[in-house]
């Protein structure tokens, strides 16, 4: 708790940033409003999204604001806001190996699994490099909501970075390989973002939120949204709570303020939603980077993030890309795995493997995230085939007499449906304690949301 003299102050401050919106941070001549369902302009609104928030053109937002707020056909109306892409210079210096990532593992796993049904992955964006060879055979039709078209052509480079540490073609002799090259995905590029005078990657909130419900609307299972800004958006969370109300999972990166998420707002990754898994930037030898964001309730996971080697512009390669943006990805791919072994699993439960699958390590990262660790490919898709075969057995009952033995969570059957994995003793003979006792913990006890982890 603050004590009172804090408080004042801060209310003072509060009021005085509050005679003035920064232009900088919002379009000063447009706003989103959300009608009542009842109201005279509830026509209008339905016609938009079923009700969705809409963007008026306004001469002065902050005056439009002010005058809307206190209609009763208001629902909410807030400043369209300028969201940015969450990458820092690509300059950092890096030679380490993601090892703590299980990433071989992963893949070698994979090869002895039925191949999965297809997972569409939104990754909404500057777009992406519509024609790069290690892109082109997984890239599905998206749309520009930047330009208002059916072509995101990326040109800023920041999307098209996204989507090959996600899915840039592997085991074809030239190029990169991206997380989840060995199994089936689309990814779809949702553009938001363009390049603007300043050379940043930003884009309006209203694009944002547009994104999110077409990338729902068009059968994405996962969302990666590797970019954020500091002020609350009811709209926003509300896109968001449309993708819950539909089993999308939505991956954020957490921010490059290096600030404690926990104490400070960043969105999207700080809404309360739990299909939502935030994701902070580790340095290669697993300590978070300088940059990243943090906290123990608001981030929940780490990944790569430093000195990232992926896919840009004109079909080629940068070897040095750094940001919470390019650790996110990395998470995205990972659950992209999984879902590929159990197409019918639900968010909340492919939320909670990644999460309990971490690895975990001794390291300043490992103490920042609600996770303790980083993301690992390997455990997750052995901690789903204990998942899938305890709920199966009955193991979200109160029978704790069932088997939690490791062999036993190593049988055939996956995901709900799924293309299912017959894991030979090998495999399951090598889990570590830890992770036998994480996965006896999921049969037990089901995560918390983030709502009560807060």
């Amino acid at each position: 708790m603050k004590d009172f003299n804090n408080i004042t102050v801060s209310v003072l401050v509060f009021v005085l940033c509050a005679i003035t919106l920064h232009a900088a941070d919002y379009r000063a001549d447009e706003v989103i409003v959300k009608f009542k369902s009842q109201g005279p302009q509830a026509a209008s609104s339905l016609s938009v999204f079923e009700n969705r928030p809409m963007v008026i053109a306004v001469d002065n937002a902050q005056k439009a604001i002010e005058e809307l707020e206190v209609s009763d056909d208001v629902e909410y109306v807030e400043p369209n806001y300028i969201i940015e892409a969450e990458e820092v210079p690509d300059d950092w210096p890096y030679s380490g190996q993601w090892s703590q990532l299980g990433l071989e593992e992963a893949w070698d796993f994979i090869d002895l699994c039925d191949v999965g049904p297809e997972v569409v992955i939104a990754v909404v964006d500057s777009g992406v490099d519509l024609s790069h060879p290690e892109l082109q055979d997984i890239l599905i039709d998206g749309y520009d909501f930047a330009a208002k078209d059916g072509r995101p052509e990326d040109n800023s480079g920041h999307g098209t970075k996204v989507c090959g540490v996600l899915g840039a073609a592997g085991n074809n002799g030239s190029g990169i390989a991206g997380v989840a090259w060995d199994v089936d995905i689309a990814i779809m590029p949702v553009k938001f973002m363009d390049k603007n005078s300043d050379g940043k990657t930003t884009g309006s909130l209203s694009d944002a939120v547009d994104a999110i419900y077409f990338a729902v609307d068009h059968g994405a299972q996962i969302i990666n949204a590797s970019w954020g800004f500091y002020d609350y958006s009811r709209s926003l969370q509300d896109a968001l709570a449309y993708a819950q109300s539909k089993g999308v999972l939505v991956v954020a990166s957490a921010g490059n303020k290096g600030q404690n998420n926990d104490l400070n707002d960043h969105y999207p990754s700080n809404y309360p939603n739990d299909n939502i898994v935030a994701v902070a930037a580790m340095d290669s030898d697993g300590t978070l980077a300088s940059f990243s964001n943090y906290g123990t309730k608001n981030v929940d996971i780490s990944a790569p993030g430093v000195g990232i080697t992926t896919t840009t512009l004109n079909g080629g390669l940068i070897s040095w890309a750094s940001g919470t943006s390019f650790a996110t990805p990395f998470v995205t791919g990972v659950a992209a795995l999984v879902v590929s072994q159990a197409p019918e699993i639900d968010y909340a439960s492919l939320r909670e493997i990644l999460i309990l699958s971490a690895s975990q390590a001794s390291s300043a990262g490992s103490s920042a995230v609600a996770s303790g660790g980083c993301v690992n490919a390997y455990q997750a898709l052995i901690m789903e085939e204990g998942y899938d075969t305890a709920t199966k057995d009955g193991g979200t009952t109160d029978d704790t007499t069932q088997s939690t033995d490791a062999s036993d969570a190593g049988v055939e059957g996956s995901g709900g449906g799924g293309g299912g994995c017959l894991i030979e003793t090998a495999h399951t003979s090598s889990l570590p304690v830890t992770l036998v006792v994480l996965m006896i913990s999921i049969v037990l006890f089901r995560i918390p949301g983030r709502k009560d982890l807060e």
